[in-house]
């Protein structure tokens, strides 16, 4: 994850050349796979979450998993580290304490960026700006035992976000994301406005968010255990991608670039009508 005071797309234009190839074929399978991580020949960047702020312990995954208990933070009743990583890493990160950032974070990560683990922020993640989740091919985790509070999040693809409290969204949440990814939220949630794009992601909150808006995208079939459909008919008024969503933003008035939904966030441009 980068902070980003002013933003820059340095990373993430790095990202997108990737994961474009998901939107322009429709196949995410087809993706390279992650190389060695002591491959000489691939140039990685910094950590998954890299600020001031934060003071990573690199906590053996024995030791982690005793600590912290990653199926409850999942909502599944067993967790396993086969299930998501595909070369079993040797540590968590993790960071004791409430972590502060003033900015916008922009978290993600590809094969060949930074090392493919959970991130453990053992307290509560306070942003001041947006923030940005997108994981391509990989499922680098992050899991907030404590409350989430940001002015927008955005959470696309392959990106597994748990929070162990409340998630607190200023302005926008939107979420499309793909098997096994997910958004997992223990305690309330609230967003002005929640834009649903679709995916087969699980997407659980422990009750029905508060919302003024929530926005229907294009609704598939949802992974085992995902209840965002019956959110979606909760809290707030409901409304179509069509009458909410700014038409540079759509694919034939129904499927929303998620991609530049996420760049507009970052840049503080406008999503919606």
């Amino acid at each position: 994850m980068k902070e980003l005071g002013e933003v820059t797309f340095t990373r993430i234009a790095r990202q997108h050349a990737v994961v474009a190839v998901r939107e322009d074929h429709g196949s995410y399978r087809t993706l390279r796979r992650r190389p060695p991580a002591d491959d000489p020949t691939v140039e990685r960047e910094g950590m998954f979450l890299e600020s001031p702020a934060a003071n990573w312990d690199a906590v053996p995954v024995e030791e982690a998993l005793e600590q912290y208990d990653m199926a409850q933070a999942s909502n599944r009743t067993s967790w396993d580290v086969d299930d998501y990583f595909g070369e079993e890493p040797e540590h968590f990160y993790v960071h004791r304490g409430d972590l502060t950032i003033d900015g916008a974070l922009a978290l993600g990560n590809t094969p060949c960026d930074d090392e493919d683990t959970v991130y453990v922020i053992d307290g509560d993640l306070t942003v001041s700006g947006p923030i940005t989740f997108c994981n391509a091919d990989v499922y680098t985790t992050l899991y907030v035992t404590g409350s989430v509070v940001a002015q927008d999040l955005v959470c696309l693809w392959d990106s597994l976000l748990f929070v162990g409290r409340s998630l607190t969204v200023r302005n926008l949440l939107a979420t499309s994301l793909y098997d096994p990814a997910a958004l997992v939220v223990k305690g309330p949630v609230s967003a002005h406005t929640w834009l649903e794009m679709g995916g087969r992601g699980c997407i659980y909150f422990a009750g029905k968010p508060t919302t003024d808006t929530c926005v229907r995208g294009h609704l598939d079939e949802y992974a085992e255990g995902a209840n965002a459909a019956v959110h979606l008919g909760g809290e707030g008024k409901v409304a179509g991608v069509a009458e909410a969503v700014l038409p540079e933003f759509l694919y034939e008035d129904r499927f929303c670039k998620s991609l530049e939904i996420l760049k507009a966030v970052l840049e503080g441009r406008p999503v919606l009508r």
